[in-house]
């Protein structure tokens, strides 16, 4: 497993979208520390940035990258190597190389200018959506042949928990506001990594002041180390449900 996901990792260290994506982040980073003099502020354009730039890129580039490697799939599928370990070592070089274009690419900046619980939280999240959205990509690719479709899935995809989500539980509050519905709105955000990826980090800013009654039951789930568990907990499990299940498909799949 190990020996495929180097082959991968390097393989992606050469691609301009890799690079291209690194760059991007770090000029969006170092160039935020440089015009604006509140950390907290910083913190909260770059957690934008995570939420929308990084699921897109990491799920729209490794679903064409798993259907741009077929041929190479192949080849090794001929040689003595378990589906299994092929599989693992796919999806580990994918996603340890998005995951350290992240690091470098915004931790640097933040851990420089700001080295801070919110920056810990930040790019923890960072990471645990790099690794999520890897997983699902893989997932939509296994289970649709063609890669239009699949590309159409990835997108879909990204919409949803980017946007749509966010519409359809702000539409559920407003129609049941005269409801406590507080614990209700906790518990959906759950099916929702980049909300929880949001609240974790917003939680230990300024900004959470802001929320009213709803923030106030965020900020004593979240804020608590029990609610900080459940989340990583959460977060792990968006990211071993869709590899576990896409490993399954790979595995019985005919190639």
């Amino acid at each position: 497993m190990q020996k495929i996901s180097n082959i991968v990792f390097q393989d992606l260290l050469k691609n301009k979208v890799v690079v291209g994506y690194f760059l991007l982040l770090s000029l969006i980073g170092w160039g935020m520390f440089m015009i604006e003099s509140h950390p907290q502020k910083v913190i909260l354009t770059l957690l934008q940035v995570t939420l929308m730039i990084l699921p897109l890129m990491t799920v729209v580039f490794a679903t064409i990258y798993y259907y741009n490697s077929q041929e190479f799939i192949l080849m090794l599928l001929s040689q003595p190597i378990h589906r299994k370990r092929l599989f693992r070592g796919l999806f580990f070089g994918l996603a340890l190389a998005f995951a350290l274009a992240y690091l470098f690419g915004l931790g640097l900046p933040l851990l420089i200018f700001y080295p801070s619980a919110e920056s810990v939280f930040l790019l923890s999240s960072g990471l645990f959506l790099s690794f999520s959205f890897t997983a699902i990509a893989l997932f939509m690719s296994t289970h649709l042949h063609d890669k239009a479709r699949g590309m159409g899935a990835a997108l879909v995809v990204w919409a949803v928990f980017a946007f749509v989500y966010d519409g359809l539980l702000l539409l559920f509050m407003y129609q049941f506001s005269d409801y406590p519905i507080e614990k209700a709105v906790l518990v959906l955000s759950f099916f929702n990594p980049i909300d929880i990826a949001r609240i974790l980090v917003i939680m230990k800013t300024e900004a959470s002041a802001m929320l009213g009654l709803s923030g106030a039951v965020f900020k004593d789930f979240f804020g608590s180390s029990t609610g900080v568990y459940i989340s990583a907990a959460v977060l792990s499990a968006w990211v071993l449900i869709p590899f576990a299940i896409a490993r399954r498909k790979f595995i019985r799949k005919d190639l």
